[in-house]
């Protein structure tokens, strides 16, 4: 007696013996026939190959899906990435100028320092200069009573 091969096994391979579960009879006790792809009566929505054909275009058709959604992904991704590294740029340029603008204040308030010293250190020089002068004069006067005898 030959044993019984269960779907999906090997041929010429042992395999221990399982009861088959029956599948419920329709209505008029006839069973329908197993979908396993195993040998039998075509199916009535087409055949194997009709409906590999339609898994095959499902699949396909998924995929496709699938792949257009992820280059609009990667378009909105490219989109929020040019418009961040713009906003960056701008705001890099806005911070360039802030710092141009502020350079040039500071100079500006260098150089009215800078003034403001030369013009006090001038004020200085000349106030030494007169006060030069004066003891000059005292130092002159004093000598020339000193050497006229007046003192």
């Amino acid at each position: 007696m030959q044993s019984q091969q269960l779907p999906g096994s090997e041929p010429g391979r042992a395999t221990p013996r399982r009861k088959k579960l029956k599948r419920p009879a329709d209505q008029s006790g006839h069973e329908e026939p197993d979908d396993d792809g195993g040998g039998g009566e075509p199916l009535r929505g087409g055949g194997r190959k009709a409906r590999a054909a339609q898994t095959s275009a499902a699949g396909t058709s998924a995929i496709r899906g699938l792949l257009r959604e992820f280059f609009e992904q990667q378009l909105r991704l490219d989109v929020q990435r040019q418009e961040m590294l713009e906003r960056r740029a701008r705001e890099r340029m806005l911070f360039e100028e802030q710092w141009r603008q502020s350079m040039q204040r500071i100079e500006r308030e260098r150089l009215v320092l800078e003034q403001a010293w030369v013009g006090r250190e001038e004020q200085r020089r000349m106030r030494e200069e007169a006060r030069a002068e004066t003891r000059d004069a005292l130092l002159t006067s004093l000598l020339t009573r000193l050497l006229q005898g007046d003192l």
